[in-house]
């Protein structure tokens, strides 16, 4: 019985071991190692893993979610279970189609093209996107007209979807709405006096108008020169300033300051419109919000004048710890690799890899223990992806540099498996020892 204990004990350990520490630190020293991509801004092998992954898991989600009706019964102050279920299959659909790019330039990156590898993902976002229910939360903001109402938030991750869809799957069943909805939101933008459309009545994110703009520039290429007019009339309401966090669209005034959350987004798709503008803003961006030390790099939530907390959280930033912002600093990765800023995207990708915790089933765990488990469990996985699929600018010259938070998370999980691999190997020998029982009485 003895025996039996020792084993099963040894054998429950074992299994999370493996799992949990050994496996992590396993892959996270291989991809450091191997992939140039992630130590860089160059495509990333690991991306088209961790999109392998997404594509099996993403169409039995989006089909268990839909038929739920859940999305129906939700109010507009539940924000991740209302907005991430969409937002994240924006994300997916978009990263493919950057990661088919990146695939039809160089085949090796991975054995299959994505649009293939995500052929079913590709649908299930797809279904998602123009599900009724999952507009309902933008329906109660702007009643049954919701999509010829400002309302450019929702219309921006519906445009940039459908055009994804198209390009990858060269369907066209989609194309009339998407045709009227980037006729109808680029109308909105135009009528704008300030060139600002609202998300929200009264809410107002510069980067979200930054991100229609370039979604109707995909849809319709042939409004490459609009895009980039409309992109100036924008920005001339914030002269030589980054965008802020939140704007009055009536107005054209800045409603509070400049935040990393909405920076990286807005430098995720302002390159796509002026390259040089975009990269006259970055430089304005590094010297404003990049922060190294010892510890660790990324990006700040508020600028480092001194005059914003180091310590703060809110549902678009995450929690903000001595100035570094977890959303600014997620949502950033992308920014670095599409401006070719090699050694800032290599220290954002193996930070991203080591503490993300990757599993054996290709999920990334402490992204899962992040999201919303119940609506989106796959949302900051989803972010990842696309930032991960972003990549611009020359090759690099070497490999970033690893900080000092890559290493400590390294250098725990090895001392860490080194321990439980001894504790599990000595309860296995001591299950096999001979165990001596006194003789029974005569």
């Amino acid at each position: 019985m003895k025996k039996l204990v020792l084993r099963t004990l040894a054998a429950l350990i074992l299994t999370p071991t493996l799992a949990f520490v050994v496996f992590p630190f396993a892959k996270t020293a291989w991809y450091l190692v191997t992939d140039t991509g992630l130590r860089s801004a160059a495509p990333s092998t690991f991306a088209f893993n961790l999109h392998a992954s997404l594509s099996r898991r993403l169409p039995g989600y989006v089909d268990e979610r839909i038929a739920s009706g859940v999305a129906e019964t939700l109010k507009v102050n539940q924000i991740t279970a209302t907005e991430s279920p969409v937002y994240g299959a924006f994300f997916y659909l978009l990263a493919t189609e950057n990661l088919q790019a990146q695939w039809e330039a160089d085949p090796t990156l991975s054995r299959r093209p994505p649009k293939e590898t995500g052929k079913d993902a590709i649908e299930a976002c797809t279904r998602i996107i123009l599900d009724p229910g999952h507009a309902h939360w933008v329906r109660t903001y702007w009643g049954d007209d919701y999509l010829d109402d400002p309302n450019c938030f929702y219309r921006m991750l519906v445009i940039g979807s459908l055009a994804a869809h198209h390009h990858l799957t060269g369907k066209t069943e989609h194309l009339p709405i998407l045709k009227q909805l980037t006729a109808d939101l680029a109308a909105d933008i135009d009528a704008s006096p300030y060139g600002l459309v609202d998300d929200y009545p009264s809410q107002c994110f510069p980067a979200d108008v930054v991100a229609g703009i370039a979604m109707i520039r995909r849809a319709d290429p042939s409004r490459a020169e609009w895009a980039r007019k409309a992109f100036h009339r924008m920005m001339e309401n914030f002269p030589g300033q980054l965008p802020p966090y939140m704007a009055i669209a009536e107005t054209g005034e800045a409603w509070g300051p400049s935040r990393g959350c909405t920076n990286g987004f807005f430098f995720s798709y302002a390159r796509d419109l002026d390259p040089a503008a975009a990269d006259a803003l970055y430089g304005k961006l590094v010297t404003d919000f990049w922060q190294v030390n010892r510890l660790a790099a990324g990006w700040r939530e508020f600028p480092n004048d001194g005059n914003h907390p180091d310590s703060y959280i809110d549902a678009d930033s995450g929690p903000v710890i001595w100035g570094f912002g977890t959303g600014a600093t997620g949502l950033g990765i992308g920014s670095t690799r599409i401006h070719g800023d090699h050694e800032k995207a290599g220290m954002l990708g193996a930070e991203m890899l080591a503490g993300s915790i990757p599993l054996p089933d290709g999920s990334l765990l402490l992204p899962l223990m992040v999201s919303d488990l119940e609506h989106a469990p796959h949302f900051a996985e989803t972010v990842i992806l696309h930032q991960l699929s972003l990549s611009g600018g020359g090759e690099p010259m070497r490999r970033a540099p690893l900080t000092g938070a890559v290493w400590l998370i390294l250098g725990v999980e090895l001392v860490l498996g080194i321990l439980l691999l001894r504790l599990v190997r000595h309860l296995f020998r001591r299950s096999r020892s001979r165990i001596d029982c006194p003789p029974l009485p005569a």
